[in-house]
């Protein structure tokens, strides 16, 4: 029996060292990955501010101000503001978080909307979110090619509509309002129109400070 008795210090110590090399594996792994990861996001978001906002000359990434829970990243063109863009995160969504992005003129008219990251259902939500081209065998004969972002009817509806600050919030017209929704994706699209609206509303209502700053 005493043989078979098991070492309880030895074993423990074994665990502690292999607990500390899983560690510290994991630590290099992620200070390894870090740089890289960083960079990609970076790169994704300096893509779509290039998407929603006019021709600019800076560093929007690197401009930004953050009001009520929305980030305005400012766009430049030789000194002057030629644009904003507002990005909000709202946790209405189907499975979830859903972020949005939207142009926005100096005056608050909303240019372009787009979802940034989701996590919708396949063939439902994500045609609220997803600009996509669609290809048809009469453009491909033809030799169509098309440029810009490919449309989506639901966040291209935002395009020229402007918020007041305090104003009543923008609804589906399931709920009684004027935007119009995915049918079987009512929830994404209740969820998008709520964050297209917040970041509208949000720069009315500070639209003075986030010029002159």
């Amino acid at each position: 029996m005493n043989g078979n008795k098991v070492n309880i210090p030895v074993l423990a110590t074994a665990l502690a060292l292999i607990a500390g090399v899983a560690a510290a594996l994991l630590g290099w792994v992620y200070l390894l990955t870090q740089e890289p990861i960083a960079a990609a996001l970076q790169a994704k978001t300096n893509t779509a501010l290039g998407e929603v906002l006019p021709e600019f000359d800076n560093q929007p990434a690197e401009e930004t101000i953050i009001k009520d829970g929305v980030t305005f990243y400012v766009g430049r063109k030789d000194g002057q503001v030629v644009g904003f863009a507002g990005e909000t995160i709202t946790p209405k969504g189907y499975n979830g978080n859903v972020t949005v992005l939207a142009g926005l003129k100096p005056d608050g008219t909303i240019t372009t909307v787009l979802v940034t990251k989701q996590s919708e259902t396949p063939g439902l939500g994500t045609v609220v979110c997803e600009r996509k081209r669609e290809k048809t065998i009469s453009k491909i004969i033809k030799g169509v090619k098309e440029t810009g972002l490919p449309p989506n009817a639901i966040l291209d509806q935002y395009s020229g509509m402007q918020a007041a600050a305090g104003s009543t919030e923008w609804t589906v017209e399931k709920d009684g309002g004027n935007c119009d929704a995915i049918t079987g994706a009512t929830i994404t699209s209740r969820a998008v129109c709520g964050a297209v609206y917040t970041i509208a509303e949000t720069f009315a209502a500070n639209r003075s400070e986030l010029i002159t700053q």
